[in-house]
């Protein structure tokens, strides 16, 4: 990237957490990194300093900005960091602490149903997929008007979807068709109106450890 014009937006999903390992679906709960989650921040902090981030962007919840406060650390104080609330993962209401074959099995045709188009179905209690849309679109805008080029966001699985569903313009069927691993990357690159995805999990320094640490592609 060598046009000033150019940006780079870089998200990362935070590291592991207990209902990660138990598959539930933590939205608004504010659960920490376990250790491992701990690890794999560290891993992709390192990575993510070898690409050196102009500002590092997080949701509020715990585990984000516990992950991004590892990658400033890693990136040095010429690193910014901000927390921005409309990152904050999907509410999913009653949904929330259960999970997914326990949602699968209690709400069937309507878990199905928000399962093959977000937009169409709201969980019980908790937040529409355009609302999210709405405020995650509004922190993308808030950045691309920056003079910010190489900017990393550290958020949720929920969150990075909305984000990419929104940047490329995609049917909000497409959401829960992308896989994203605990602190997987992807990369999208913007040059005025046109974007383009670069990559998408991107989780090679999570399986590789210090044995390799490769580049991020540009």
């Amino acid at each position: 990237m060598t046009e000033s014009h150019q940006k780079r937006l870089l998200f990362a999903r935070h590291g592991e957490t207990e209902w990660n390992n138990s598959f539930r679906y933590q939205g608004r709960s504010d659960i920490p990194l376990n250790e491992a989650g701990r690890e794999q921040a560290r891993r992709l902090a390192r990575r993510v300093a070898a690409w050196k981030p102009e500002v590092i962007v997080a949701s509020p919840l715990d585990r984000a900005l516990t992950t991004a406060r590892l990658l400033q650390e890693a990136c040095g104080s010429d690193t910014t960091l901000l927390v921005r609330d409309g990152l904050a993962e999907i509410h999913f209401g009653e949904w929330e602490g259960l999970s997914v074959l326990e949602v699968r099995d209690l709400y069937g045709s309507l878990y199905r149903r928000w399962r093959d188009d977000p937009v169409g179905v709201v969980p019980p209690g908790g937040e529409s997929f355009e609302d999210v849309l709405r405020r995650v679109g509004d922190v993308m805008q808030e950045l691309l008007e920056s003079t910010f080029s190489r900017i990393c966001f550290v958020c949720h699985g929920g969150t990075i979807r909305a984000a990419v569903t929104a940047l490329l313009k995609l049917p909000s069927s497409f959401a829960w068709r992308m896989r994203l691993d605990n602190c997987g990357l992807v990369g999208i690159d913007v040059w005025g109106d046109h974007v383009m995805l670069g990559f998408l999990n991107d989780a090679l320094h999570v399986r590789t450890g210090d044995e390799i640490l490769l580049p991020i592609p540009e």
